[in-house]
Order: structure tokens, then C-alpha cells, then sequence
């Protein structure tokens, strides 16, 4: 498929046309890399000339300097020689012992302004130019000192020399010297041949005049004085003329015609520059070279293309030729093979069906009378017999006689009706073993619709049978005891209630709670735990009698269900009562298990039941409520089902339904008590629950809030009190007045520890729009004992809000420093018991000052609730807390009536 699509796709035109565009990229490719390569080659030998041209500047300087230090000497002797200290003689002796020690002076002379010389180790003999140069520093100009612009010639001996003067001022800065010294332009030579040049590059002192002063080129050649030959390019001239101290420049040099990169660089010093060249020829060497190895390669791969596309276009042509040729070819193999293919079509399904035949299926085909004519082999595995111990046998031969003639008779009416038949039957092995066998029989008929033959299909389902039989075990029984589990107990319990419905008898039944098993479990480990309940559960089952049942719902609970204990109900009782004791009696004795001796007793809760009166769940229900009553009396004991224990669930019962309903007849409201400070100024409120019920009134907190907790409906309404208080918030808010009060919201524990309480609190500040700096969450102690960690994490989200948190009931319960260290809280809150009694009891006094200075110790804020009196408020301020609650300030009141 590929190389047809590429045959179609890439005909030769269209390979020349791609061919082209992939030289051209390539051409491309290659000149923009040469450019780039040639440009950084340049910028290189920019790099190296303009260094080497300050190099030889710094050194020019730097005689200078040496030379103007010394004839700054020469003025500090003049000086002593004109106050008399030094005579001329000596000075000149000086003089001329400077000249010699340094290799830049020729001549040195001191002279007057008019021109006249005073001493010196040479007579004057100067140039209008030179004069020029001592005039300008006769003039008080503020020039101290000058360097002559170009080497000038002695008329007398013809030798080149530059001029060096200074300045020498009296006590009035005033002219009254000028020193003078002859520089060698030997010494410029020398400085000018230190520095190394390469094969081709060139280097040059000139003037300002754009006179040459010094050329040196080659990697041999030495310098040499051209004194007053001129140097005239555009370049230069530019350069000069610029404010630039050096500048680069590619041309051909006027002194040899070679072409070079020349770098200029000014003299501070003097009016003087350097200028430094390198041979293009030189430093573009390596370009040059890549430049032909690149054309010689891409002159290649041009030719080896062209030959490539010429292969390509024959090789296409013949491609061509030969599809023609395929496709003239397949036409007649497929003229032969479809000649073929009855054939093998005919026998490929004789093989199919012989395969078929032989599948993993045991089978046989019985004629018209039932006589069995064919089996396969897995016939034989499964039934044990040969086929020729079968050939014209009925499959009766297989019956075990465990069906009735019935069965037979509602097998062949399928037969005859529909053609078909299939269930479950036993059947007998040769070898007289009796095993279930499932069974499809298909009847053959022809075109008359008489029957021709019989095909049946049978397989051994005895391991599926075992494994019904395991499921129905695991279904009904435990796994541990063997004994009928929840399930099991459910359905005869069901069955039991009919019983009594139908006879008139009473029945029982038992909740039995292991005491203390889990310590057991914990020290001696699961293993022998397990032991343990297989002890029981045989101690159990052997005082009962076999017609009552002996079950396990779990952990260390069994149940027994008594049948037939009386017509009477104080006959019930006693033999209830009676058998109880045995298994209390039972439990108590000592149960060895792996070499140990243990000893467990057990708590037993016992319901009667009669008639239809109740149903199964009330009655588990009653006798769990009687064994909590047990387990409360001591344990080892116990108790029948009293109805004063069903009065409180049912009223326990319709108060939670009640709450479920508490939404939508909006009987929840919701009051605030105002929290104040040492000024008696408002600073925020306590958000608190109320529930109006319709019969029993206002309903405490401290009565349906547990019910909420345990029925899971504090989810709901902690969400709708956090929703109504940040209402109330975002309201107070929009006024001046309001704005800085906060809101206090209760957080049962179990509403905290939901997974998604951080995503909920955030949805109802955004939906609100209050403000979560002034939203405060009160949590209890209790949240505390679990997941520390998980809680941290949640409150510290939550603080990236901007909500604060206040630890509520502080003292009450599993009070820790450590956790007060750990988490994120902003306030402890002074449980009201102590401040209710701080008055009398010396030990609430002392809790009270202690949970202060911690609150303080900690730089936390601190509240107390409960404030009745205006003594406890003026004892609390006595000992610290600034910030009070009670009903000394405020009763709880709903938003109307409240006062702020």
C-alpha cells in the first residue's frame, strides 16, 4: 500500500521538483552558515588587532610618563638651583646623569622663555614647529606640558628627533622656565618591535598630521623611521576627525597593496596613534578553505542528485511496465483459483465439522430409533466407555435411575414440540459412579420433517455443583464457625415469627457480646482470637437444643433464637431465663487454645416475641438494647428487653425523623450573643442553633445536636448555620458601624473530618461575599484526638483564606500543649463550667488563671463564656482576659431583636 501511494505520489516530476527545493534549502543552509562563519572570523581578528594596538598605546604612554616624571626632577633642581641651594654647574652635572639613565632622552635643556638657554647637555637648535610647541606652553593656557606632533629633522646632522617640554612656574604661576627634552625615536623603534606580529600583519605609529612615524610588517621585519611620508585614506581621515579613540577598518594598505584589517587607537598623551593591520588573506584562511570544501561537496551531491534522478525515472518507467504486467497476471490466476475454490470450500467444512465433532464437549449421534451410532472422544473421558461399547445402544445405557418416568415423559414432549431439549441430569459412569451431567439434545429432520438422527451435548458440572454448594456455604454461614450468619439468622427468624403467628407459641432471642475479647485479640493476636470464637461458638451450640439456632453476626457477637418456649409469656421468661444462664455458666468455664488457658465472660440480651406485632429488625433491635443494659450493669450478666428501653428509641427515633423535617418546615433559626471587651464595646457574636419543634417547643441544643451527630445530619446543618452567618456577615459589612464585628460558628467534629468541608467553607464565602478575616471557627478538643495531621492541614488552608479558628470548651477534654503548638489557633475559649464557680471553687479559680497565662504564654487571644455577674467579669479582668460572653452583656436573640 505504501509503495503505491508513493508510486502515485512521487512520479519523476514531482521527485525533480522535490529534489530542487531540498538543494536549495540545503544551498541556503550552507551560505547562511559561511556568512555567520565569515563575520565571527572577522569579529576574531577585529578582537586581536585592537588589543595589540592598545597594547603597543600603553607602552608609548608609559615611556611618556617615565619621561615626564623625570622632567618634573629636573624642575624640582631647577627650583633648588634658583633658591640658591644648587649651582648651574651642578645642575647640569644632574642633568646629563639623567639623560644617560634613561633610554627614551637624547638631550635635555633648560631655557628661558625668550628662547635663551640656561643649562642643558645640548645647544638649541629648533624648528619653527618646535617653537610653536614652546610657545603654546609660554602662553598661560593651563597646558603644563606637550609632546611635539611629529619627528622632526636637524637641519645641521640630519637626525630625527621629538620633543618633550614642561612648564616651570615660580611662586605666582607664573612662566619662568620651560625644560626640554629630546626623545629617541630609537627608543619608539625598540617599543614598536616588542610586539609580535604574525605572517602578513602590519603595525604604525602616526601623527595627527597623519605623518608616518614608524611601520613595521611581517613576522620578520623590523621597524624602521619614515620620517615625513604621508598617509592619506578616507578611513583614516574619518578616524581622526571622529571623537572615537579607536575605530576598525578593511582596505588596502598604501604601503605595500596587501588588503588588511587595520585598527586604530589614540594616544592620550600624545598627538600621536597606533595603527595595527592583519591580512584578510590570513585570518579568513580557514573560511576560504571550508568555502571550497563546501562548494566541492555540494557539486558533488548535485551530481550524485542528478544521477539518482535519472536512476529513479527509469526505475519508474519499468515499475510501470511491470504493474501492467501484474495486473494482466493476476487476472488470470484469479480465473484459476476461483476454479479452485468450490473445491476447497467443500472440504474445509467436512474439516470444520469434523473439529467440531471432537471438541472439548462430550457428544454422541443417535438414529431414528435412539440407537447411539457415533461418540467423540471426550464421550469416552467423561462417561468412561469406549464406542464400541456403545454402537447401537440407547443412552440408557448411562441412566443412574435417580429420574422418574415423569422426567423422561417431559423430555421427549420438548423433543417432538421443539426440536430441542437441555437441562440437569444424573447419570451413571462405567465405572457405577453417579455425577451430575448437563444435557442439550438437538433433533436432525429432513425435508419430509422426519426425524433422521438425535445430536446430544453433555459436560460434567460436578465441580460447578461443588462450587454451588461453597457459595451457598459462604452465603448463609460463617466462614470461621460455621455457623448461619446475618443472612441465614434473617431468613429463620422470618420463618420463626410465622411459626408464632401460626401456633401460638412464644420464641426468644439472644444478643450474646463476648466482654473483653478485643483485649484478647490485641495481647494474644488475631490468630488465636480466631481460636477463640471457634471455642465459643461450639460452647454455644452444645447447651441449645438442635431445634434452635446458634449464629454469628460478626466480631464477638453471637445470636440465639429459641423455639417453642411457652404459650405463656412467664413461661417464655423462664426458660429464656434458664438457658441463658447455662450459657453464661458455659462461657465462664476455661477454653484452651494453642497452650493457653483463657478465660472470657459474655453479656446476654434477651427479646421475646409473639404473633406479628413487631418485625425482625425491631426485635435484633430490642435485644441489642437489652445487652447494652447488660454490659452496663457489669457484664457477666443479663437482661431482658424492658419497654421503657423501646419508649426512649422510639422517642430517640422520632426525634431524628423530626430532624430530617426541620429544613424544609424552616423550624431551625438562628440567635447570636454579642462577645464584648474590658469597655463593654461589642466585637463580634457567637452564631448558636435553635430548633422550634411543633409539639415539644424549643428543643435544647444539647438534646438534637447529638442526634444530628450520630444520624449524619450535622453536615446539613452545619452548612446551612456557616451559610446564614456569613449572610449575616456580608450584611454588616456594607455599614461603617458593622463592619468590624465578627462571626463565631460552631464545628461539630464529624463536619470538619469531611473530605470536602475546605472546598465547602470556600463556596460559601464566594457565594456570600463575606469577608473570612472576620469569620471565626469555633472547634472543640474532640476534633483533636484523630488525624492531627489531616486536621492541621485542613486549618491551615482554610487560614490561607483569611478565616481564624478559636479552640472551644478548652480544658474540658484531651487538653495538650502539644497540640496547642502545632495547630493554627487564634483563641482559647474559657469553658463556662469553670467560670461558673470561679467565685467559690479554688480549683476552677486556678484552671481558669492557668488557661490565661497559656493563652498568653502562646500570644494567643483569650475569651471567657459564661459571664453571669459583674463579679466574674471584674475577676477575669483582674486576672487578665479582656474579652467576655454571657448573660451579664447578652442573652442569645435572634438578628431583630439583637443589640449591638
Amino acid at each position: 500500500m505504501l509503495r503505491a501511494l508513493l508510486s502515485r505520489w512521487m512520479s519523476p516530476r514531482r521527485a525533480t521538483w522535490s529534489a530542487c527545493a531540498l538543494l536549495a534549502g540545503l544551498l541556503g543552509l550552507v551560505a547562511w552558515e559561511m556568512r555567520h562563519y565569515y563575520y565571527n572570523q572577522q569579529q576574531l581578528a577585529q578582537a586581536r588587532t585592537e588589543s595589540s594596538a592598545q597594547m603597543v598605546a600603553q607602552w608609548l604612554e608609559s615611556a611618556l610618563k617615565t619621561s615626564l616624571h623625570s622632567l618634573r626632577g629636573v624642575n624640582e633642581l631647577y627650583q633648588l638651583m634658583a633658591s640658591g641651594h644648587l649651582s648651574a654647574h651642578e645642575l647640569n652635572r644632574l642633568m646629563d646623569s639623567r639623560r644617560h639613565s634613561l633610554p627614551v632622552w637624547n638631550e635635555v635643556t633648560l631655557i628661558t622663555p625668550e628662547g635663551s638657554v640656561i643649562t642643558g647637555t645640548h645647544g638649541i637648535s629648533l624648528s619653527a614647529e618646535d617653537w610653536t610647541l614652546l610657545l603654546a606652553l609660554n602662553t598661560d593656557n593651563g597646558q603644563q606640558s606637550g609632546v611635539s606632533r611629529v619627528f622632526h629633522v636637524n637641519d645641521d646632522e640630519q637626525t630625527p628627533y621629538l620633543l618633550h617640554a614642561l612648564r616651570i612656574e615660580n611662586s605666582e604661576r607664573q612662566l619662568e622656565a620651560l625644560v626640554v627634552a629630546w626623545l629617541s625615536p630609537n627608543h619608539l623603534v625598540d617599543l614598536v618591535n616588542q610586539l609580535p606580529l604574525g605572517d602578513g600583519n602590519s603595525i604604525a605609529l602616526l601623527d595627527t598630521s597623519r605623518l608616518l612615524m614608524v611601520q613595521r610588517s611581517g613576522e620578520d621585519g623590523q621597524a624602521s623611521t619614515l620620517i615625513g611620508k604621508r598617509v592619506d585614506t578616507p578611513q583614516l581621515a574619518r578616524f581622526l576627525e571622529s571623537h572615537h579613540h579607536s575605530d576598525s577598518w578593511i582596505r588596502r594598505s598604501p604601503q605595500d597593496g596587501d588588503q588588511r584589517l587595520f585598527t586604530g587607537y589614540k594616544l592620550a598623551m600624545a598627538p600621536w596613534l597606533v595603527i595595527v593591520g592583519e591580512n584578510t588573506t590570513v585570518y579568513l584562511y580557514d573560511w576560504w578553505r571550508r568555502f571550497w570544501a563546501l562548494l566541492i561537496g555540494c557539486l558533488l551531491l548535485i551530481g550524485t542528485g542528478i544521477l539518482a534522478l535519472r536512476h529513479y525515472r527509469q526505475l519508474y518507467e519499468a515499475e510501470q511496465d511491470l504493474r501492467e504486467h501484474r495486473n494482466q497476471l493476476a487476472k488470470e490466476v484469479a480465473a484459476r483459483t476461483q476454479a479452485q475454490q468450490a473445491t476447497e470450500l467443500e472440504a474445509a467444512q467436512l474439516k470444520i465439522a469434523a473439529m467440531a465433532f471432537e471438541t472439548h464437549l462430550g457428544m454422541f449421534i443417535a438414529d431414528a430409533h435412539n440407537r447411539i451410532i457415533q461418540v467423540n472422544h471426550t464421550f469416552s473421558d467423561i462417561t468412561g466407555y469406549r464406542e464400541d461399547e456403545v454402537m447401537g445402544k440407547t443412552p440408557a445405557l448411562l441412566s443412574s435411575g435417580q429420574h422418574d418416568k415423569a422426567f423422561y415423559r417431559a423430555m421427549w414432549h420438548d423433543l417432538n414440540k421443539y426440536n430441542r431439549w437441555q437441562g440437569e441430569v444424573w447419570n451413571r459412569r462405567k465405572s457405577g459412579d453417579v455425577y451430575p451431567q448437563w444435557l442439550t439434545i438437538s433433533v436432525v429432520r429432513n425435508d419430509q420433517h422426519e426425524v433422521t438422527h438425535y445430536v446430544a451435548t453433555l459436560s460434567d458440572i460436578t465441580q460447578r455443583k461443588a462450587a454451588e454448594q461453597e457459595i451457598h456455604q459462604l452465603a448463609f454461614y460463617d466462614s470461621l464457625t460455621l455457623l448461619p450468619n446475618r443472612r441465614l439468622l434473617i431468613d429463620r427468624l422470618e420463618a420463626a415469627l410465622k411459626e408464632t403467628q401460626r401456633e401460638g407459641l412464644y420464641s426468644g432471642l439472644m444478643f450474646i457480646d463476648l466482654d473483653n475479647f478485643k483485649t484478647i485479640n490485641d495481647s494474644l493476636g488475631h490468630y488465636l482470637g480466631d481460636e477463640l470464637l471457634k471455642g465459643v461458638a461450639e460452647r454455644l451450640a452444645s447447651v441449645v437444643r438442635d431445634s434452635d439456632t446458634v449464629a454469628r453476626l460478626g466480631g464477638d457477637e453471637f445470636v440465639v433464637l429459641l423455639h417453642e418456649l411457652g404459650e405463656s409469656e412467664a413461661a417464655a421468661t423462664q426458660g429464656a431465663d434458664a438457658t441463658a444462664r447455662k450459657l453464661l455458666d458455659a462461657l465462664l468455664e476455661p477454653i484452651e487454645v494453642e497452650g493457653h488457658t483463657l478465660q472470657i465472660s459474655g453479656s446476654i440480651g434477651i427479646t421475646l416475641f409473639h404473633g406479628d406485632a413487631i418485625g425482625v429488625s425491631a426485635i435484633l433491635q430490642q435485644a441489642d438494647l437489652a445487652m447494652y443494659q447488660a454490659k452496663a450493669a457489669g457484664r457477666n450478666a443479663l437482661r431482658f428487653f424492658d419497654p421503657s428501653m423501646r419508649a426512649a428509641v422510639v422517642d430517640r427515633a422520632q426525634l431524628e425523623g423530626d430532624l430530617r423535617y426541620a429544613f424544609e418546615r424552616h423550624e431551625l433559626a438562628l440567635f447570636y450573643q454579642t462577645q464584648v471587651n474590658a469597655e463593654g464595646d461589642v466585637m463580634g457574636v457567637e452564631a448558636l442553633v435553635r430548633w422550634h419543634h411543633p409539639v415539644r417547643g424549643v428543643v435544647p441544643p444539647d438534646i438534637f445536636i447529638p442526634v444530628a451527630e450520630e444520624s449524619h445530619l450535622i453536615g446539613e446543618i452545619g452548612e446551612w448555620v456557616l451559610e446564614t452567618a456569613c449572610h449575616q456577615l456580608a450584611q454588616w459589612g456594607c455599614s461603617a458601624a458593622t463592619q468590624g464585628l465578627t462571626v463565631a460558628v460552631n464545628v461539630s467534629p464529624n463536619q470538619f473530618r469531611q473530605p470536602h468541608f475546605v472546598s465547602q467553607v470556600e463556596a460559601v464565602l464566594e457565594r456570600t461575599g463575606a469577608n473570612p478575616h472576620r469569620l471565626k471557627l469555633e472547634v472543640t478538643e474532640n476534633l483533636l484526638m484523630e488525624d492531627l495531621d489531616v486536621i492541621r492541614a485542613r486549618m491551615k488552608q482554610l487560614r490561607q483564606l483569611g478565616v481564624r479558628f478559636s479552640l472551644d470548651d478548652f480544658g474540658t477534654g484531651y487538653s495538650s500543649l502539644a497540640y496547642l503548638k502545632r495547630l493554627p489557633l487564634d483563641q482559647l475559649k474559657i469553658d463556662k463550667s469553670f467560670v461558673r464557680d470561679v467565685l467559690e471553687d479554688p480549683a476552677d479559680a486556678a484552671i481558669v488563671r492557668t488557661v490565661i497565662a497559656l493563652a498568653h504564654s502562646l500570644e494567643l487571644e483569650v475569651i471567657a463564656e459564661g459571664v453571669e455577674t459583674c463579679a466574674h467579669r471584674d475577676w477575669l479582668y483582674t486576672e487578665g482576659c479582656r474579652t467576655y460572653q454571657g448573660y451579664w452583656f447578652s442573652r442569645p436573640s435572634p438578628i431583630e431583636t439583637l443589640s449591638l
